[in-house]
């Protein structure tokens, strides 16, 4: 092939895409990514947060021989604790009830994105197009698809979106999907404080919003990472101006003093998934396929899943002497993964609902539900299975 013609190409050098190009080339097949960024601003890039990787990610990652290049720089969770409000831990769980490893782990973004480009510059199966903005795409014949660039054209056999919530991809490729915006906002920093958090993850369900509280591996002080999800009418600027105040009441020292606040992130909060997971011989992964929201910290782990299984099925495509895009396997994969993608996007989306908002009624049927689930151990067992990513949703 010429260096314009390539078997699969992916878009987007995303932590999605990269591992994808991993997969794939572990099976010794041929791919090519391409990015709008170049080659320094990717290696570069300061992502200050945090990714919670599932046990079943991580045994991915193990396999690949990444999770070793991380070199004991993450966290692992070895419990969550749930309440609703400031009230006492309505449900704790444990990663000793399963004895499957830790629940998760917490892995800094830029650590583990300059890791997995380290591991793709090496692979002599992956070629890279830096500073390739896409302007056009055009597979009306599945023989003859190409990607119109500024300077060329790059042809494919298939097309692998990656490129996250607000793909380019899908808009080029015209794939429907379904929008909702939360009208909600998500402040993301790190806290320092007096005590060790101990491996212990915290989940707080307010009104107002959740609020997540993930442990950071930190040898030099005791730090967590936060998400807390306020409602936008809610963070207004008074609520900016006063927010260290606001949040200190949220936390209610439960590791102890806060001592200190990093830079603050704000993030608008919606969902994203398509109708369609491929569309001719284009197909979607991560979060251009669908991105959710945030509440179970399980956006990133269903993308993995979504590259792990489509990597899986196009090794079945090379073992049967196909071309990476078949009709059949292309429909199989697709239900492989319906199940896993609808199931999470509508857990979260009604999560959300139940979990904020305000009212009695509301607030009696939460108390309810924790309450169940507290004293259920299969019910614990089978949630924890579940987020760990350890629970086959296979079709």
């Amino acid at each position: 092939m010429t260096k314009n013609h390539h078997e699969i190409i992916i878009c987007g050098a995303g932590m999605i895409g990269l591992t994808f190009a991993l997969l794939m080339a572990e099976k010794k097949i041929k791919v090519c990514i391409v990015d709008k960024n170049d080659k320094k601003l990717l290696f570069t890039q300061q992502d200050n947060r945090t990714t919670a990787i599932s046990q079943g990610s991580y045994r991915i990652y193990r396999k690949l021989g990444v999770w070793k290049k991380l070199k004991n720089e993450f966290q692992p969770i070895n419990q969550i604790f749930v309440t609703e409000g400031l009230g006492s831990h309505d449900i704790n769980f444990d990663h000793k009830n399963l004895k499957e490893g830790p629940l998760g782990f917490i892995v800094d973004n830029k650590l583990i994105k300059r890791t997995l480009l380290n591991e793709v510059s090496k692979s002599k199966y992956i070629s890279f197009k830096y500073s390739t903005e896409i302007f056009n795409i055009n597979n009306e014949d599945i023989d003859n698809s190409f990607i119109e660039t500024k300077n060329s054209k790059l042809y494919f056999r298939m097309l692998v979106a990656a490129d996250g919530r607000f793909s380019q991809t899908r808009y080029h490729a015209n794939i429907k999907y379904y929008f909702h915006d939360y009208k909600q906002t998500a402040f993301v920093f790190n806290i320092s404080h007096s005590k060790k958090h101990h491996g212990v993850a915290l989940e707080r369900f307010f009104p107002t919003g959740p609020l997540a509280i993930l442990p950071v591996n930190n040898l030099k002080i005791n730090q967590s990472s936060v998400v807390w999800t306020v409602d936008s009418g809610v963070a207004n600027d008074e609520f900016r101006k006063n927010f260290r105040k606001e949040f200190e009441k949220k936390y209610d020292n439960f590791f102890g003093k806060l001592i200190n606040l990093s830079e603050i992130k704000e993030y608008p909060l919606n969902v994203f998934s398509c109708y369609d997971i491929f569309k001719r011989n284009i197909v979607l992964i991560g979060d251009a396929c669908q991105a959710i929201h945030p509440i179970a910290g399980q956006g990133f782990n269903l993308g993995l899943r979504d590259a792990f299984i489509l990597a899986k099925t196009l090794e079945k495509s090379k073992e049967l002497g196909l071309e990476p895009f078949n009709l059949n396997l292309m429909k199989s994969y697709e239900n492989m993964r319906k199940i896993d993608k609808n199931l999470l996007v509508n857990a979260t989306h009604n999560l959300n609902g139940l979990f904020s908002g305000s009212g009695k009624f509301k607030s009696l049927f939460r108390k309810a539900g924790l309450r169940m689930f507290s004293q259920s151990t299969f019910l614990k067992n089978q949630s924890m299975l579940f987020a760990m990513g350890l629970r086959s949703l296979e079709a």
